[in-house]
């Protein structure tokens, strides 16, 4: 096997089957590691992350003006409108002098709009302008956390009101207290003490990486319509963060070299480099995002991989797992749980369950609750049998018809002597036997 080919391998299968509890100190960070960096990569070269960015950019272009003028106007409320100039400023500083000149632009045409005379018609133009970038925001974070479902009207109208009115203020206000520290009476007289003074001074140069990694942690937490664990969410953070950085560095120098630009755009060249710059932030923060979902969900990678190629025997072993802890929790009258619940339970990605979990509540063996919610068995577990489910993971479609060939008689018996075969080898085997019978396959077993 050449090189290359070992290579390769490692990357798609070793890396990912690996035993990592095995693993101890550096090695084990390492191994870590490189399972975030390639599985990230693997993303973006599938034409995934860069087409999500391409389409924010589109949303953000439409929003962009609309969304400041409501959060200029809920400052302005606050009489703190003056601090949203140097936020902007900040988050364009890598365009330079040109940056200075968008936000100068951005900050005129937003101060001038009137809110209150544009009627109820352009009242709602612009809520809902302002709504549609954040829906698009949390349909992007949705599709990378692998979430089929997406907050109901309801709870998007409460949590987009509150990103809008609150998010705004406390940054305001975040800056504003360190703003206030920094030039404190106090502050200043402890700065000239050594070693004081250089720790206050390191720490005021690394506050501004840590309101990033905060906002950034906050984004990955709370805007996936899914449970986000906050280290999840802190490693994605600090991840964006600290590409966001090093892409800020990188792109100002670019645009000091960027003359050619400007001699060939002409007027043009401070827009262009306005949508790279925001084709690469919005990069950035989905890379942080996919890195909170690997980190959360390691195995994730490896198991798309076998679902990719059709592995029915992961399909299988993952549907009958699941039927047997929710078949455990029934004999043990306990409440049910939500997919997200029985994800965590059998240390499964949350998409893969729920997909799971659609499969077999349309061919009639588990059911959603209401009260309580979860998901639950549509009868005992005595009265399902091991085949009907092997049966139900096989089958696309609940209904359908099945193609058979008259040339392909002496394969059609044979598949058919195989499935007798199967169903003689599992008769009389339930859910109920299984939950008495056998202990519940670990995660380990799922991905063998």
């Amino acid at each position: 096997m050449s090189t290359t080919a070992r290579i390769e391998r490692f990357l798609k299968h070793d890396l990912w089957v690996m035993d990592i509890d095995s693993l101890h100190g550096l090695q084990r960070v390492g191994v870590q590691l490189l399972r975030l960096v390639w599985a990230a990569a693997m993303e973006f070269s599938n034409r995934l992350l860069d087409a999500r960015a391409a389409g924010l950019v589109y949303t953000t272009l439409l929003s962009f003006v609309p969304f400041l003028a409501v959060t200029f106007s809920v400052l302005k409320a606050f009489d703190v409108h003056h601090s949203i100039e140097p936020v902007l400023a900040q988050a364009l500083e890598p365009l330079g002098q040109k940056g200075e000149e968008i936000t100068a632009q951005v900050i005129e045409f937003v101060s001038h709009i009137k809110v209150g005379v544009l009627g109820v018609v352009g009242i709602a133009g612009l809520l809902y302008t302002t709504y549609s970038l954040i829906d698009k925001i949390e349909t992007t974070l949705n599709a990378i956390w692998r979430v089929q479902r997406g907050r109901s009207l309801t709870r998007k109208f409460t949590d987009y009101l509150s990103v809008v009115l609150v998010g705004p203020v406390l940054v305001v206000t975040a800056l504003g207290l360190l703003a206030s520290v920094q030039s404190n009476t106090v502050v200043q007289r402890i700065i000239e003490f050594q070693p004081f003074g250089y720790l206050i001074v390191s720490a005021a140069h690394l506050m501004p990486f840590v309101l990033l990694s905060g906002l950034f942690t906050f984004v990955y937490k709370f805007v996936p319509n899914t449970t986000v664990r906050f280290r999840s969410a802190l490693v994605g953070g600090a991840t964006a963060a600290i590409l966001w950085v090093l892409a800020g560095e990188a792109f100002a120098a670019f645009v000091v070299q960027s003359s050619n630009y400007s001699a060939i755009y002409s007027g043009f060249a401070i827009l262009v480099l306005f949508l790279l710059w925001l084709y690469i932030g919005w990069v950035i923060i989905l890379v942080g995002a996919q890195v909170a979902f690997f980190h959360q969900n390691p195995t994730a990678y490896r198991t798309q991989f076998l679902l990719a190629n059709n592995s029915y025997a992961f399909r299988e072993r993952l549907a009958l797992v699941l039927l047997v802890q929710i078949a455990r929790r029934y004999v043990q009258g306990s409440l049910p749980l939500q997919p997200s619940e029985l994800a965590a339970e059998i240390d499964m990605p949350v998409s893969l369950v729920e997909e799971q979990v659609d499969r077999l509540i349309r061919h009639g063996i588990l059911c959603r609750i209401l009260e309580p919610a979860g998901i639950g068995l549509v009868k005992p577990p005595e009265l399902i049998a091991v085949t009907d489910v092997l049966q139900a993971v096989r089958q696309k479609d609940a209904t359908g018809p099945v193609l058979r060939y008259d040339s392909g008689s002496e394969v059609d018996r044979l598949l058919d002597s195989r499935d007798r075969a199967v169903t003689e080898a599992l008769a009389g085997i339930t859910l109920q036997s299984l939950v008495h019978r056998a202990e519940q396959p670990s995660a380990k077993q799922i991905r063998a």
